[in-house]
């Protein structure tokens, strides 16, 4: 009976440590495998292994190895065709990042080759872990199997194993760490002990991860850091395939600009982030506001090159100061629903890019000695002020409140010189390939979007498909060559930052014939209680959005990057809310827009701008654990005290059993004896000898001292036997430890 439980215990942790394993690798690079096949084959290879493994121990695993050989070399064409495939998909992925060599070029896919070379991974790996298990127990060769290969599917590249197969498998680690633990002496009451410890490792670890909250789960964070740091090994050591410092920014420790001639974005790579002080800002409110430093034309495939604000011209400045000019004839309108006035001050530190970076709808900047809008002119360190709108609904909501005097008189937006500037944006901002409009305007269908809704539906439906169709990541792969950008990014590669997302949504606006352009600067917020205080803007705060172009209106800000990146959101104002009376506009907006917040600015306290120790911590949002996961996990923590408790105690009892000094072991087995016998006296005989061993100045003779060991332990396995679980739990944890 002992056997077949421990044939059981170990069949049990074999099929789960590999399977979990396999299924890891599958689940992370997304194989074609069919996992039942795999299943099966490796239900009936631990059952096979586990049995030899405890009826014959070491020989029944050697006699089983031939037959496993001949089953392999039964399909070993297939098994190689599988594993060339898996090799050359696995270092092809590797080498989007990483100077390697790729195995087996032109090797073609065979989902049944495929399914079949994990099969016999499989068996190979059980063989490996067999005698770890069986024969052992042993906790760190099972680790040793098995972790490097799901380790390198979630920290070498960015691909993640489906979570619940490394939940079992950290529990098939507990199971082993924590039987060993409990019976370190014993070989069968570890195997006893092994479908307790499982079940309770298994319960807390899927208990903890269903009930914690998504927003406290780190675990993408810290795949993510690992990840970073990898790749940044092999970039110093000249491995890495990226060509930092031509795309989107130059982000040298030492150096730290813009490219705002040629962004590349097929090609970017990671984006690297030093924390590097670049701006420190001083506004008179609280919010999230976008910094606006450049936009860029026309991209060619890969890459964005001519600077919008390179054009010194009357269209681009009208396009830019439309804007504050409609929020500024808005508040004289209506003076009681006027938007907040806000001034900043900006100072150029650490950002090397000549560009002054200039709030949306600033209506003036000007230094201590001179005024002017736009352009370049505070490109060194000098201090430049802006006064600036903050409207909480969109600028063409606010226009179309307008009485129709207003429009006619002071904005002139009917004239032939306006009507032909935006003809001329139309045209230079809806320039895309052919084949690419094509492929994205069918994508745009399918998504839903009307190309005949008004400009403003039509942005805000882009965004939101833009936003949901990719995952945000700081490590995406690059576009492979000959690969078009934005539909191979929507449809393929599926990841990427905020570059990524500005690129493709400027393109399919632009397929949908709507003028807009890919913008860069930062996004910074000042927390409540920080208004007047000086915020350091770090590299961290580098962002890409998208202008739209809005007849009569000029350039609007429209944010594509999914939330959850940590971008703010309701600071975007492409769609239109409301017209007719003032106080329409406003029914619809959120009141608590000012909440937002981006992590890549920190408050700095006034009292010391320029020093180092003035800095605080960088904020950031607050992570909340629920009740109940806290209480499993405490109960967790509790239960392997205790345990190891008994374990520490059980040691010192037999050390001190087994010292050299017959009389003080007589001594220390009478305490436990008396621990025992509660409720019931002892023998007379065994109280003599405990009596001789304390008082007495004869020595207790080594046949004495047996038969006290022997009764005290008859003893206590006869209370083991007579009490239900819960008793022997606290006999074994409690009463004895």
């Amino acid at each position: 009976m002992k056997r077949l439980i421990s044939m059981a215990g170990s069949f049990a942790l074999i099929m789960a440590a590999v399977f979990c394993t396999l299924g890891s690798v599958t689940s992370a690079f997304s194989f074609s495998v069919d996992m039942g096949a795999v299943f099966w084959s490796l239900l009936c290879a631990a059952l096979i292994l586990s049995a030899l493994a405890t009826f014959l121990r070491g020989k029944g695993i050697l006699l089983a190895a031939p037959f496993a050989a001949a089953l392999i070399v039964w399909k070993l064409p297939e098994v190689i065709s599988g594993a060339k495939w898996a090799a050359f998909f696995i270092s092809n992925e590797y080498n989007k990042w990483i100077e390697v060599p790729v195995f087996f070029q032109g090797t073609e896919f065979d989902a049944q080759a495929l399914t079949l070379f994990f099969i016999a991974a499989g068996l190979f790996l059980a063989f490996l872990i067999t005698p770890a298990i069986c024969l052992r127990r042993s906790a760190i060769l099972t680790i040793v199997f098995t972790l490097p290969v799901v380790f390198l599917t979630f920290v070498l590249t960015n691909y993640q194993p489906f979570r619940w197969y490394l939940i079992e498998l950290l529990a098939v680690y507990l199971t082993l760490i924590i039987s060993n633990s409990l019976h370190p002496d014993d070989y069968h009451k570890r195997d006893t002990a092994v479908f307790p410890a499982l079940a309770l490792a298994v319960l807390l670890l899927g208990t903890t991860f269903l009930l914690t909250s998504t927003g406290a789960n780190r675990r993408s964070e810290l795949i993510g850091f690992f990840d970073s740091r990898l790749r940044g090994i092999a970039e110093r050591t000249g491995f890495s395939r990226y060509n930092f410092g031509l795309g989107w920014p130059d982000a040298a420790p030492e150096f730290w600009r813009f490219n705002t001639e040629v962004v590349r974005i097929s090609d970017a790579g990671p984006r690297r982030i030093a924390d590097k002080e670049l701006l420190e800002i001083r506004s008179t409110q609280a919010g999230s506001y976008y910094l606006r430093g450049y936009s860029m034309q026309f991209f060619d495939g890969s890459e964005w090159y001519i600077n919008a604000d390179s054009q010194r011209n009357s269209e681009e400045w009208w396009s830019r100061a439309a804007t504050a000019d409609i929020i500024a004839l808005y508040s004289d309108s209506f003076p009681d629903m006027a938007p907040p006035d806000v001034h900043m001050e900006i100072i150029r530190t650490g950002d090397a890019s000549g560009l002054s970076y200039l709030p949306y709808y600033t209506h003036h900047t000007y230094t201590s000695s001179s005024y002017q809008f736009g352009g370049n002119a505070y490109a060194d360190s000098t201090p430049y002020y802006a006064d600036f709108y903050t409207p909480r609904v969109s600028v063409m909501g606010l226009l179309s409140a307008l009485p129709p005097d207003v429009i006619e008189t002071d904005l002139a937006t009917d004239t032939d010189h306006v009507r032909q500037m935006a003809i001329r944006i139309m045209s230079t901002y809806t320039k895309i390939d052919d084949d690419t409009a094509e492929g994205l305007r069918r994508l745009a269908l399918d998504a839903g979007i009307d190309p005949g809704a008004g400009r403003a539906t039509v942005a805000d439906k882009v965004a939101a498909y833009i936003s949901s169709s990719a995952r945000y990541t700081l490590s995406p792969y690059p576009i492979p060559d000959g690969e078009d950008f934005a539909l191979y990014f929507l449809q393929t590669l599926q990841q990427g930052y905020c570059i990524h997302f500005a690129t493709a949504a400027t393109l399919m606006l632009r397929s949908l014939g709507i003028p807009a352009r890919f913008t860069s600067g930062f996004v910074v917020m000042v927390p409540n209680g920080e208004a007047g205080n000086t915020v350091v803007v770090t590299d961290r705060s580098a962002h890409a959005w998208v202008e739209v172009f809005y007849d009569d209106v000029g350039w609007v800000p429209l944010e594509v990057t999914p939330a959850g990146a940590g971008i703010p959101v309701g600071v975007s104002h492409a769609s239109t809310v409301g017209a007719g009376r003032p106080d329409e506009t406003l029914e619809n907006e959120p009141q608590d827009w000012q909440s937002d917040f981006y992590q890549g600015s920190t408050p700095r306290q006034p009292s010391d701008p320029g020093s180092a120790a003035g800095t605080q911590e960088q904020a950031a949002p607050t992570r909340r654990i629920g009740a109940a996961p806290l209480i499993i996990i405490g109960a967790a923590i509790l239960v392997l005290l205790i345990i190891l408790r008994q374990f520490a105690y059980r040691k010192r009892r037999e050390k001190s059993f087994a010292q050299a000094d017959a009389n003080a072991a007589v001594i220390a087995m009478w305490r436990y004896i008396a621990r025992l016998s509660r409720k019931t006296m002892p023998p007379d005989r065994i109280e003599e000898i405990a009596l001789k061993a304390r008082f007495s100045q004869h020595r207790v003779s080594g046949a004495e001292r047996a038969e006290v060991l022997n009764y005290a332990l008859s003893l206590s396995a006869a209370l083991y036997k007579k009490y239900y679980l819960p008793g022997r739990l606290w006999l074994k944890y409690i009463l004895l430890a």
